[in-house]
């Protein structure tokens, strides 16, 4: 069988943010055998494929000069044509794909250019045309299967609300004391509120202050529990994508980052941004007051 290649790394959200473009790619070829290339965890939220560590050994000789290995030429000998969102600043990756592959080779930088006034979606899914592919659908979607939901149906009693702490940087994480206090008074409101805790959150020791944790697993529990969740709320992070891409409705506070750029896109996303660049000076008063609403028409 054909396959179509899509090489796609990053953070979880980056790859959240793709799926548009991939899902668009898996529907304009249904014959073809779809192969993900990327990080293997992050890559279980993408649809039924085959996946590949994009730190497989074999994978290397792309970004050297000289003759590919027959293990590398190998890995392409059923493709059929590539898209790669990747910087190749050294001017070996695509020659040695073309070498490679015997259909037509893309590469597309996953970052937009300074002038970009657009969504992050808008701009992943731009390549596409290059192919003369039809886009049906702008919206990222994870779709769920029965024994995703594992994790979540063991849990004593699921929240209703979903609080994330961090985010990759510090600088785009609001103050753990104004996440707590959000928590608190949702709580008294009659809303069950739990923290998400991760290896990020973990690494940084961040206080839980006495509320319920949750480590899901895996990122497909991760994305069960948030799609049984009322509302999910957090920085400008993954977990935020993920909750949109199964329709939970979501709060996420911005600081130095650009929203219309990076915000999680869904039917009922919402953001708060800073007046300037410093996430703290959102005041608490409205994250409570804008979460309460979401609740409120949920």
């Amino acid at each position: 069988m054909s396959a179509i290649t899509i090489f796609r790394g990053g953070a979880i959200g980056d790859f959240v943010l793709t799926l548009p473009a991939i899902n668009a790619v898996h529907r304009a070829f249904p014959a073809a055998d779809l192969r993900l290339i990327g990080r293997p965890a992050t890559l279980a939220l993408g649809p039924a494929a085959s996946g590949l560590d994009g730190e497989d050994p074999r994978l290397i000789p792309l970004h050297r000069d000289g003759p590919l290995p027959p293990a590398t030429r190998q890995l392409f000998a059923a493709t059929q044509r590539v898209l790669a969102y990747a910087v190749d600043a050294q001017q070996h990756f695509g020659p040695q794909l073309r070498r490679a592959v015997a259909g037509p080779v893309l590469l597309w930088n996953p970052r937009p250019p300074a002038n970009f006034r657009g969504h992050i979606v808008d701009h992943l899914l731009s390549p596409l045309r290059q192919w003369g592919l039809p886009v049906c659908d702008r919206i990222p979607h994870i779709e769920l299967r029965p024994d995703d939901y594992g994790y979540v149906d063991a849990l004593a009693a699921a929240p209703e609300v979903v609080i994330h702490l961090g985010s990759g940087s510090p600088a785009k994480c609001w103050p753990v004391a104004n996440f707590h206090a959000l928590a608190n008074a949702l709580q008294k409101k009659g809303w069950h509120t739990a923290l998400l805790c991760g290896p990020v959150e973990r690494e940084r020791q961040l206080a839980t202050g006495g509320l319920s944790v949750l480590h899901p697993p895996d990122l497909r529990s991760l994305a069960s529990l948030l799609a049984k969740a009322a509302l999910f709320i957090g920085n400008d992070s993954g977990p935020g994508h993920i909750a949109a891409a199964v329709g939970t409705p979501t709060l996420t506070l911005f600081g130095p980052t650009a929203p219309q750029l990076w915000a999680p896109r869904g039917k009922r996303s919402q953001v708060l941004q800073a007046p300037s660049a410093d996430i703290a000076a959102i005041p608490t008063a409205a994250a409570i007051d804008a979460a309460l609403a979401l609740l409120q028409h949920t």
